[in-house]
């Protein structure tokens, strides 16, 4: 049976953290959201979905299109400066020649392309579902999950919300420990895996 291996991008593929917190803290500022000012603050909306976190604040649906098409802005001028983790790259390659691979993810669908097309790593995955395909992840996943029946589904995520967005979705989950959430947060909510390095993935596998 075939494993298909869903991936989140930030925090997993690429080490985009100071980049994309920087700047959603600062497209928050802007909107009059001043209640996301530090770092704490940032992470504590990936204990769950991350739109439904702001939704869960109060914020419109117009304050938080106007944040993501600013954080979109920002990342796509930013991407010489971010980098995939450290292993990564060889561990896709390898895995992409006998598992199906996807990316579902919050950030944009363009951005993620845009960056994985100019660091040659496109070609691994067989499609991206960001966050205008739409909001929820698990909508995403149990997409995947149709169009690729009789599969062995992971969902491979570095926060509290990945996870248990990956949980309800019903395929089994690997947390990350080089990603957002440390591993004590992601222990909280009981992932099937936590590995510490790309290469760990071979192991579940």
């Amino acid at each position: 049976m075939k494993n298909v291996l869903i991936f989140d991008y930030d925090g997993v593929i690429v080490d985009s953290f100071e980049i994309f917190m920087t700047n959603f803290i600062n497209a928050c500022k802007k909107e009059g959201w001043n209640s996301i000012a530090t770092k704490d603050d940032f992470l504590k909306l990936f204990e769950n979905n991350m739109y439904e976190s702001m939704y869960a604040m109060g914020m419109t649906k117009e304050e938080i299109l106007r944040i993501v098409f600013r954080m979109r802005d920002a990342l796509i001028l930013n991407q010489d400066k971010l980098k995939p983790f450290n292993g990564i790259t060889d561990v896709l390659k390898v895995l992409s020649k006998k598992n199906l691979l996807f990316i579902v993810t919050s950030n944009e669908t363009q951005v993620v392309e845009k960056y994985l097309r100019s660091h040659k790593l496109f070609g691994f995955f067989k499609e991206i579902y960001g966050s205008d395909t739409g909001a929820s992840k698990i909508e995403k996943i149990l997409s995947i999950k149709k169009n690729n029946p009789n599969c062995n589904y992971f969902y491979i995520g570095d926060t509290q919300g990945d996870i248990l967005e990956g949980i309800k979705s019903g395929v089994k989950t690997a947390a990350v420990g080089w990603g957002w959430h440390d591993k004590e947060q992601l222990k909280i909510v009981s992932p099937d895996f936590l590995i510490d390095s790309p290469k760990d993935l071979f192991k579940i596998l």
